[in-house]
């Protein structure tokens, strides 16, 4: 799934995706309230991330401690 979509369309929010990360199944601010709405349209278990309000740029090093 292209995340570009969904950052532009969800900035700031909390998104529920379908098992196979195609479709947005419910959103909101609060993320209780996320998972109600997923439960509603029958996905017990949703896969929930909230959208950040910026996109910032992250490097690995690679290094490990």
């Amino acid at each position: 799934m292209d995340f570009t979509k969904i950052y532009q369309q969800y900035k700031g929010l909390w998104v529920a995706l379908s098992a196979d990360e195609k479709k947005v199944i419910a959103k909101g601010k609060d993320v209780k309230l996320v998972v109600e709405k997923s439960r509603k349209k029958g996905i017990e278990i949703p896969y929930l991330f909230k959208v950040p309000t910026k996109m910032i740029p992250y490097v690995s090093s690679g290094y490990e401690v």
